[in-house]
């Protein structure tokens, strides 16, 4: 198996922030700037609900993701958050903040770290490309069955899943 360096991932030490049902949209970016600060880049989805749970919210309402996208599309014209749109397998269309891939301005575009407490559905498929590569550069041979399993072992993942298999397809059409 070929060894990849991954840096340990960077999870946000939650704190009260506030209620996404009413913040202002001074109130939002202050949290999610601290989000982003440690977690950047991510999915979109994933930082509202990071957000969402520190202000009190178990379930994003269709409203409060309404907010929660505005806020961020504001701070990308202001050019204060990149949003990165990925054609990600697991959403049907560009609308899905799934697919957007967020971060601060001055941030890594992409970074390769360990899972930590991400879901394999949350790592950004831009790090899951940087990782084949990784894995491509190393050993030229490696297939994508090889390449899924070494990915997975560095993970600390045991299945080979459909999500998996499904993430890493899409990785190897869009990138490869």
């Amino acid at each position: 198996m070929v060894d990849v360096t991954l840096q340990e991932f960077n999870h946000w030490q939650a704190r009260p922030v506030a209620d996404p049902r009413r913040a202002s949209p001074a109130q939002f970016m202050d949290g999610m700037t601290e989000i982003l600060e440690a977690q950047a880049p991510m999915q979109a989805l994933e930082l509202f609900q990071t957000y969402a749970k520190a202000g009190g919210l178990m379930k994003i309402t269709a409203s409060v993701r309404s907010r929660f996208e505005r806020v961020i599309k504001d701070a990308a014209r202001a050019g204060t958050i990149i949003i990165e749109t990925e054609n990600d397998s697991e959403v049907e269309d560009d609308t899905d903040p799934r697919c957007w891939i967020v971060r601060l301005e001055g941030q890594e575009r992409v970074i390769m770290r360990t899972l930590g407490p991400r879901s394999f559905a949350e790592v950004p498929l831009s790090e899951l490309a940087a990782f084949v590569l990784e894995l491509r550069c190393a050993d030229e041979f490696m297939g994508k069955e090889e390449i899924a399993r070494s990915i997975l072992s560095h993970y600390g993942l045991q299945k080979l899943t459909a999500l998996v298999q499904r993430r890493l397809d899409r990785v190897f059409s869009e990138y490869f």
